[in-house]
């Protein structure tokens, strides 16, 4: 349960990481209402908290909180389908998670739930239905379906991708989307993973498609985040003004360059490669795709090393699927083993944060901003395994305790 919002709580004798590029260090920290307050003086509650770490709240760049089987949502109740959303996002903010970009799905109805306090959990950046190209990834219709739209998922609180052909049906989708509530518009142009007749090095969506799309954001003070693993549809995406992608999974040196070049920012996902992984059978991935899952782990990690050393901008995504959504922070110590804790911690916090443009509120530990805080037992600034297989003994959002072992 969450408990009541105290005037001012004070942290005592942890180490704080910051994310603000200053290493760990010890200090005292004071929280008035909402806010991280640089001041001093008496609190209505102190936290003994030597021989723990503060960082700032995590931010998930590439949730699902809606996507909740791979296949037969549709055949879900709505009650059950909003039992497992709420779930996934109450779990997400005991897990340290205080806010989400949830990419594909969910639409500005929950975000209004949360913000009346019917429910718990993040701070939530929802995109909408995905747009996806008629006959590309996330086309989910049987192949020799006549029908001009993806099948439902029934209950209407998630919403399959909405299939676009043309720049003004792209128009159309994106102004549906933020008309739902949308804060960002996602889209697929690559083949994915689990995609049958796309392969991963398909292009899909032209330069004026996309373009259209990213214009069209533009217009509501917005952007486009495009979900791409390979370089010809990475490079139409740059080309059309582009500067969010999700994955990166299998470029070569040039297209990486030139996303350096552009300021752009990759979130790669490796979470969710482990899950898939760990129990194919489970998810349903087809025996003639677990090469493309072993070829894809290869190649995500080789990417993600070039990108860093490239200087590439990197943010941080899960992108975990399904009912049981409980191995968040996983993302985090998975990209600690690639790029170092202290920039796997920066990626989820800091980067995350510019990347969906609320750096001045969160993403750093700093006065006036809001305080979001996640505490471990132990030195989770140098220790990866403590954020990867233990929960958080404090969640703090917005000055509130929100978890506390």
């Amino acid at each position: 349960m969450e408990e009541q919002l105290m005037s001012v709580i004070g942290l005592r004798g942890a180490t704080v990481f910051d994310s603000t590029g200053r290493d760990p260090h010890r200090a005292d920290l004071r929280l008035h209402d909402d806010v991280i307050d640089k001041g001093t003086g008496p609190a209505d509650e102190v936290l003994d908290l030597d021989g723990h770490t503060v960082l700032p709240g995590f931010i998930d760049a590439h949730a699902h909180v809606g996507l909740l089987s791979l296949y037969g949502q549709a055949f879900w109740s709505a009650a059950e389908q909003a039992g497992y959303v709420f779930r996934n996002l109450r779990e997400s903010l005991d897990q340290g998670f205080t806010t989400l970009r949830d990419l594909g799905g969910i639409d500005g109805g929950v975000l209004k739930a949360i913000k009346a306090g019917l429910i718990n959990g993040p701070r939530v950046h929802p995109s909408g239905q995905i747009l996806s190209q008629i006959g590309g990834h996330g086309d989910m219709r049987p192949k020799f379906s006549d029908e001009p739209d993806n099948p439902g998922l029934g209950g209407g609180l998630v919403r399959n991708h909405a299939l676009c052909t043309g720049p003004d049906q792209v128009r159309a989708a994106v102004r549906n989307q933020f008309r739902r509530g949308a804060t960002q518009i996602k889209m697929f142009v690559t083949g994915g993973v689990l995609s049958e007749g796309d392969p991963l090095e398909s292009p899909q969506f032209t330069v004026e498609e996309i373009r259209a799309a990213q214009d069209e954001a533009q217009s509501h003070g917005s952007y486009v985040t495009v979900h791409a693993h390979t370089d010809t549809g990475l490079l139409r995406a740059l080309e059309a003004g582009v500067r969010s992608f999700e994955h990166a999974s299998m470029i070569d040196e040039e297209t990486a360059s030139a996303l350096q070049r552009s300021g752009s920012t990759v979130v790669p996902t490796l979470a969710v490669d482990e899950i898939l992984a760990s129990d194919p059978a489970a998810w349903g991935v087809p025996d003639h795709l677990l090469d493309d899952l072993d070829h894809l782990h290869t190649e995500q990690r080789r990417s993600l090393t070039m990108l860093h050393d490239l200087g590439v901008s990197l943010g941080s995504g899960a992108d975990l699927i399904g009912t049981e959504q409980r191995t968040r922070a996983r993302q985090i110590y998975l990209m600690a083993k690639e790029i170092g804790l202290a920039n796997a911690i920066e990626s989820a916090t800091r980067v995350n944060a510019e990347l969906l443009r609320i750096s001045d509120r969160v993403g750093t530990i700093e006065p006036g901003k809001l305080a979001d805080l996640v505490i471990y037992e132990g030195d989770a600034a140098e220790d990866p395994e403590i954020i990867g297989t233990r929960p958080p003994k404090y969640v703090i959002q917005s000055g509130r305790i929100i978890r506390r072992l």
